[in-house]
Order: C-alpha cells, then structure tokens, then sequence
C-alpha cells in the first residue's frame, strides 16, 4: 500500500539516496549531497514542508513530489491562482508508476483546497523557486521531453502542453565570433560590458540564485550607452560536476527578442568569446520553440538541439 505524507526533518538522506538512484539523465545533477539539497531547496525561506510530499510503501522512502503553491515567489506573468509541481521522483521499484500517481493525486487534492485553478508540471514558464542548478539545466521550467517517465505521468493525468522551448549546448573550445559584413558594422557602433554578480533585482531572484555565480553581460550603444539588451550567465557547478567540464547557462534569452537578428548575433557571439576566455567548456540555453529569430541566431553560432522542454498545465475542478 502507497501512503503519501508530508515531508519530515528525518528525510534528507533517503530523499538524496532516492535522487542518486534515479538513471543518470541529462535532466537531474548527480551526485546529490545532503547539503546541497537543503541549501538549494530545504533553506529556501519559502520552503514549506507541508507541501514536500513523501510516498512510501511499507514505512521505506518509495518517491517525492515538491508541490509549490501560488504567492509572491511566482514570476510576476503568473498569476496567484496556479500552483506549481516542479518535481515528482519515484524510486526504481516496479511500483513506479503507481507511486507517481498517488504524488500527483495528494498534490491535487491540496490544490483543490486552495484557491488554485490549475497546476504546472514540471516548473513555472520561467526559472522556478526551487530546483534551479540541480534540474533540467539552464532553467528548470517545464518537463524534458527526454523524461519519458514525466512525459508519460502528464499523459495519465490530463495534462495538456502549452508552451515549448529547445534545449541548447555548445562547447566553446575553439570558439571565435563569425565575421562578416553586418558584424564588423555592428561592431563599430555597440558595445558588450560585463558585470559579476550584479545585484538582484528582487527577493525571489536573490533566493533563487544565491548559490550560484552570475556574470550580467549588457549590449550598449557606444554612442550614447543607452542598454539594448541584457544577458545573465550563471555557472552550473553540480551538472559541472556530473559532465566533468564546468558549464554555464545563459538563462534570459528571451531579453534578445527586442534586438534585430544581427544585434542579437553580435551580442551573443560577443558573450561567448568572453565566457571562452574567462573558461567556460560548455554553456547551455532554452529557445522559446515559436522564436524563430533566435532559433536562427543560436544555431548560427553553432548551437545544437539537445532536448526540449514542455510546459504541462491542467485545470484543477
């Protein structure tokens, strides 16, 4: 018999033991530690234990679900009436599939107490409250596609796909910006200025990359340093770990829609070169599916699609 619960103080080392044990993916940071999931997720001041649920069967850790719930660590383009499952994780039992459903099911039945109308799996349309660093990359919003196991629990309870971004890596050994006509003429009139760990500009930012260095590289016009766009690049130090190269994320891509397609190649060729030079072996980033104008500028530069990741919502009755 599967018993959901919530989480409790003496849960920690079975919930990292559980993570450790799911197959080595490109969609979780491995190795887990005790310290990193407390100070990531546990230490949040958000953090509420009442909404980590916990499945076991026969009194031994059997799966995990992080429901998250509607307030003031929602990007300011959701509103208060969704709530968010960034996570559901079974053990490698061949009751799997039935410990996911009985997560899925708690955590619904919660959010039909509340005022919530309807449910996210697998993360907010940006970068979530919890999670970021140790799932699903650059930005831990929606479920990999390469997830078969989420994939297919969204499919069992409903859920319908909203929106869509590609998964992009690049190594940069060897990178050097093209060169070509528009860019020298970009070249000539912006700028790219660089700035470590700038200051946050909201509580649910600096929560959410407390434990991570940024680097904000900003396109400016040289004439007047009027800012064209903004990029953050943040170092993925456990999927470094995993991989065994050190990887950083660009995690605003999105702030290049306002540029033209040649602004935009400057810009992000520009970053590249100096992330190079400061070190990075591979950066990753998420392209919104319908943009096709950065779609067209990352692969460009050399980006290859290595995954996608899909926003799944439900209405909750």
């Amino acid at each position: 018999m599967i018993v959901v619960r919530p989480f409790s103080n003496c849960d920690p080392p079975k919930l990292v033991e559980l993570w450790n044990h799911q197959p080595i993916s490109r969609g979780l940071a491995q190795p887990m530690a005790v310290t990193l999931l407390e100070a990531q997720v546990l230490a949040k001041p958000y953090f509420q234990p009442k909404n980590l649920l916990i499945a076991e069967i026969e009194g031994k850790l059997a799966g995990m679900a992080h429901l998250v719930m509607a307030g003031p660590l929602l990007p300011d383009g959701l509103r208060a009436e969704i709530a968010n499952l960034p996570i559901v994780l079974a053990a490698n039992i061949p009751e799997a599939a039935e410990v996911e459903d009985a997560l899925v099911q708690a955590a619904e039945a919660i959010v039909r107490e509340t005022s919530a109308s309807s449910i996210l799996l697998g993360g907010t349309s940006e970068p979530g409250p919890f999670y970021f660093g140790l799932a699903k990359g650059s930005c831990n919003r929606g479920a990999l596609v390469s997830d078969t196991r989420m994939i297919e629990l969204a499919a069992r309870h409903g859920f319908d796909h909203a929106r869509s971004w590609k998964v992009y890596s690049r190594a940069l050994r060897g990178f050097r910006p093209p060169v070509d006509r528009n860019q020298i003429a970009a070249r000539r009139t912006l700028n790219v200025l660089r700035e470590d760990d700038p200051p946050y500009t909201n509580f649910r930012e600096a929560c959410i990359y407390m434990h991570q260095h940024r680097t904000r590289y900003s396109l400016v016009q040289k004439q007047d340093s009027h800012a064209l766009a903004r990029l953050t690049v943040v170092q993925m130090e456990a999927f470094s770990h995993l991989r065994g190269v050190r990887m950083s994320g660009i995690v605003d891509m999105d702030s290049l829609s306002g540029c033209t397609d040649v602004q935009a190649q400057f810009f992000l060729a520009e970053t590249l070169r100096q992330m190079t030079e400061e070190g990075t072996a591979v950066v990753e980033t998420q392209v919104a599916s319908d943009n096709a104008m950065l779609t067209q500028v990352v692969e460009t530069l050399g980006f290859e699609v290595i995954d996608e990741l899909r926003l799944m919502s439900k209405v909750i009755s």
